[in-house]
């Protein structure tokens, strides 16, 4: 399965890629057919765009580019697009503070997708 993927350009872990045929195998057969792999193909490819248009978001605050939200490209994109309301860099630093899960202080792609998922910057304040 993973040999075909590839083929086609898609490149998946094998744990995801194990998760991901447990969820498309209908029938439960432990194989997949045709029909269960156009669905996971349609999985992964909406799975692809949703991760394009995070990265893009992604961007948006990663001003400098480096790969990295930080407290005051926070501040600064959060003003820019009127959503300030009176926010501190310390209150941009505890929303921060909630996602960054390696504890640098900053918010990097993994951890950016990790809070979207989770409902946005709406569910850190």
């Amino acid at each position: 399965m993973n040999d075909s993927l590839e083929n086609m350009g898609i490149f998946i872990p094998d744990p995801e890629l194990t998760l991901m045929i447990q969820k498309i195998d209908v029938n439960g057969d432990g194989c997949v057919d045709i029909d269960e792999f156009g669905g996971l193909y349609q999985t992964i490819m909406e799975e692809r765009d949703e991760d394009e248009d995070m990265r893009e978001a992604f961007n948006v605050f990663d001003q400098n580019g480096d790969g990295f939200i930080t407290v005051d490209e926070l501040k600064s994109v959060l003003a820019s697009m009127g959503l300030n309301q009176g926010r501190t860099a310390e209150d941009c630093k505890k929303m921060i503070t909630k996602v960054d899960v390696d504890g640098d202080g900053m918010v990097n792609f993994h951890e950016f997708k990790q809070m979207m998922r989770g409902g946005g910057f709406a569910a850190l304040t």
